[in-house]
Parts: C-alpha cells; structure tokens; sequence
C-alpha cells in the first residue's frame, strides 16, 4: 500500500521512463504494483527513498450516473468519485441514505492517515469518542475523525446524503465491542496520532480569498486540528473576493454540494460545467483561472504537497 507523507513524492506522466532514468542513475527498485499495468513505484538511493506515481489525469465524477452506486457498510449506499482511487492514496464518497430512522451501526474506527465528512442534505445522529452526548450534523456541516477516533452512526433524517473524503483509499475499519458510546468529555485538547476531533458548521469562521476573484472560501477548523495535513473549505459566489496565490498540491478535490459551476483550468481552452453532486478531482499543479458559482456552494479539499 502506498502511504503518502513516508516518502518524497515524484509524479510523473510516464512510470516506467522515470524507473528506468532512475535505475541508470544508480536508483534501486524496491517494489512496484500492479504487475500488469503499473501505476507506482518504491525506489532508493543514497539520499532516500521515493515514491513514483503514475500522473492521474482530471477526472469528473457525475451526479446522475445511476450505475455508480453500490451497497456499502451498514447497507448505506456509496459511489466512488475519483477513478482508480488514485492507486490506492486517496478516495471520496457521496454516500445515501434514503430511508430515514436508525442506521445498524456498531462502534469502530478507522487506520486513516485523515478523513472527514461534509453533510449536503438531510440530518445524521452521530456519537464519538470523548465528545459527549450523541449530536446531530445537518447540512453544510463537517467532522474531522482523527485517525482511530471511536464513534457510531445512529440514525438519519430525510434523504440524507454526505460526502466522505480520505487517506490512503484502502484503510482498515475495526469494529470496538467494548467500548460503550457516549462515554463521557475527554480532554478537549486530545490528539489522535497527532489530529483533533474537529467539528465545524458553516459561518463557524470569517471568508478569505481563494484562487481567483469572485469566490469566497469559508476555511474549516480541519487544518488546524491536522497541521495543515488537509485543508477543507466551502467555496461560494462573491464579487468582492480576491485571488490568492496557493502552494504546490499533492491533492485537489472539489464537489458541487448545491447549485452549478463553471471552472476554468490554465491546461484547457473548454471550461468544466458541474451541477449539483458532480465532482472533479484535479493532477498537481493544475490552476483554475476562473469560476463561477450559480446559487449554491462547493466543498474544496486540498492535500499539500510534502
């Protein structure tokens, strides 16, 4: 399993050109996958060991595809928004539930390098570790679940649906038979494996800049609480905004959570058209030029480079 944040990361458009260019240099192959169409790399040298990654290329997930859903944990319905997963380092998913009531959950937590989730409609009951009584998220809300962070779906409201952001994409969920839920406040300054338990709602903080004129960016508490390990921020219209200047990205990821946008990207002479629920997952280094934002908000998720 790849885990990024281990190693210096290397992208590249074409994996076995840079194995080879590497191994001429004096590089060392330490292990590849997969086999039969190899997407990344582990090599060494006398300054280190590397990561080498097959460039993924932008991707947009759309909202009324029916055939990308699939039955999850606790029969909660899931579809996959960045194709391949991008060989194992990351994933997001828009999960349903469309029938309201209680959720057959159990307590578990997950070995995640970071994951979160965004509330776009509805209501969910959840409990965690630590954080005392069993609260409700509605939309716009966002919780960060350190890594290991026990808790518990209990139950929904309305066609609830949210979307779940994390890292590496293929990470272990451990049931806890126990530990009991609610369990009480813990310190409120505890870290899991460095993180704390963030729970953010929307208007919690001031807007900023973003990269281009026009869009406002409400941050959440989630770089903080992850030293800036991930940055999670609601995107909407305002002409007042200013254009920021960003750091180089290992992560982009962006989802419609209502309304529609037009992106425009530096690479591209035809801009993105994204309705509600459609998401796009953009390589490093990609800039968006311009956007707009058509009544409604987009969550923005950003991993920088290492």
């Amino acid at each position: 399993m790849v885990r990024p944040g281990a190693d210096d990361i290397v992208d590249t458009a074409d994996l076995s050109t840079e194995i080879a260019q590497r191994t001429s240099a004096g590089d060392h192959l330490v292990w590849i996958r997969p086999a039969d169409d190899p997407a990344a790399a582990m090599m060494t040298s006398t300054s280190g060991r590397r990561t080498l990654l097959r460039r993924t290329p932008l991707h947009v997930a759309r909202g009324n595809d029916a055939h990308a859903w699939h039955v999850g944990r606790a029969q909660m319905g899931y579809r996959d928004l960045i194709p391949d997963r991008w060989y194992g380092r990351f994933i997001a998913s828009h999960i349903r539930v469309p029938t309201a009531g209680e959720v057959p959950d159990s307590v578990h937590h997950h070995d995640v390098r970071f994951q979160f989730l965004a509330v776009r409609r509805g209501a969910v009951h959840v409990v965690y570790e630590d954080q005392g009584d069993p609260f409700w998220m509605r939309a716009g809300d966002v919780v960060l679940q350190p890594p290991h962070i026990r808790h518990r779906v209990l139950a929904t409201e309305g066609d609830f649906e949210i979307v779940e952001v994390g890292a590496p994409a293929d990470h272990l969920t451990e049931m806890d038979h126990q530990m009991a839920l609610p369990n009480g406040t813990g310190d409120p300054q505890r870290r899991w494996s460095g993180q704390q338990f963030v729970f953010d709602r929307p208007g919690d903080r001031a807007t900023v800049g973003w990269d281009c004129a026009g869009v406002a960016a409400e941050p959440t508490a989630i770089a903080d609480a992850t030293d800036g390990l991930v940055h999670v921020e609601r995107l909407t219209a305002d002409d007042t905004a200013i254009a920021v200047t960003r750091t180089p990205l290992e992560f982009r990821f962006m989802f419609v959570m209502d309304g529609t946008a037009i992106i425009h990207i530096a690479t591209s002479d035809e801009p993105l058209h994204l309705g509600t629920t459609d998401a796009v997952t953009l390589p490093p280094a990609t800039a968006i030029t311009d956007m707009e934002i058509v009544d409604g908000w987009i969550l923005d998720v950003r991993v920088p480079a290492t």
